[in-house]
């Protein structure tokens, strides 16, 4: 099985038969390397976490640049793309403990919740939204007509024997119950310099053998900056050594 991040939330999981995408996005900076949206083309199904910018966006352009694959997410994203022209005959309404099997894979919906975004993250931005202000104006009309509305999934994916749990934001569902012991662990690590404590607690409990995280590059500024893993890293190596901690290089397929 090969997992391969495109940037921000966006991975690809493929198991030699079927291909999964979940969270395509193409990313709005011009400095970093990007997958086009016809990249994105070719996969058997399409999987959203939340209805935010960066992980909806693309999907209407994805739509028209593969017009057969279906598209997955919760009601919320889904009146979202509807609104923005993707036909809802394509969209399949998801809710948590949800059970989808495409090809081999078994694909389990989970309650999540979004991480809050902590002040020192905002600060740190503050000076690029003065000075890209029209585009800070842009993606904060944008980010209020794509509401999560509450509706964060996490998924447990499953193929080959192999489970995946992954994550488009990071933070726990109170009274949630989650896989433990997983092959890989994809942690977004974006919107908070706190994820190694927010995180801790998890690894703790659920023990996956390895950790990707993903979510930290500077995708859509202003709003966004690159977010060091370093300090995670040293989190999750220090108290589980046990544990691969993995930080992928974009477009780079590694091999489960």
């Amino acid at each position: 099985m090969k997992i391969t991040w495109y940037g921000t939330a966006t991975i690809g999981i493929d198991d030699g038969t079927t291909k999964l995408l979940f969270d395509p996005f193409v990313r709005m900076n011009k400095r970093i390397e990007t997958t086009p949206v016809e990249g994105f083309a070719g996969f058997d199904a399409v999987f959203v976490t939340h209805g935010h910018l960066d992980h909806i966006y693309s999907l209407p352009a994805l739509a028209e640049a593969d017009t057969r694959v279906p598209f997955y997410c919760t009601e919320t994203p889904k009146k979202t793309l509807v609104g923005r022209g993707l036909p809802a005959e394509r969209i399949h309404t998801i809710r948590p403990d949800d059970v989808i099997r495409v090809g081999a894979f078994t694909v389990r919906v989970r309650r999540f919740r979004h991480i809050v975004f902590d002040p020192i993250y905002i600060l740190s931005v503050v000076p690029k939204c003065v000075v890209m202000f029209p585009r800070l104006f842009w993606q904060a009309y944008m980010n209020y007509k794509m509401p999560e509305g509450g509706e964060i999934v996490a998924y447990e994916i499953e193929a080959e024997d192999k489970k995946i749990f992954l994550t488009g934001s990071f933070r726990e569902y109170p009274g949630e119950v989650y896989p433990k012991d997983v092959d890989l662990f994809i942690l977004a690590n974006g919107g908070s310099v706190f994820v190694p404590e927010k995180v801790k607690g998890f690894i703790d409990k659920y023990t996956p053998k390895r950790i990707l995280v993903d979510h930290f590059d500077n995708a859509f500024p202003p709003v966004t900056r690159t977010v060091s893993v370093k300090r995670l890293q040293k989190t999750v190596v220090g108290n589980h050594p046990e544990i691969e901690f993995i930080v992928p290089e974009v477009c780079k397929p590694m091999e489960l």
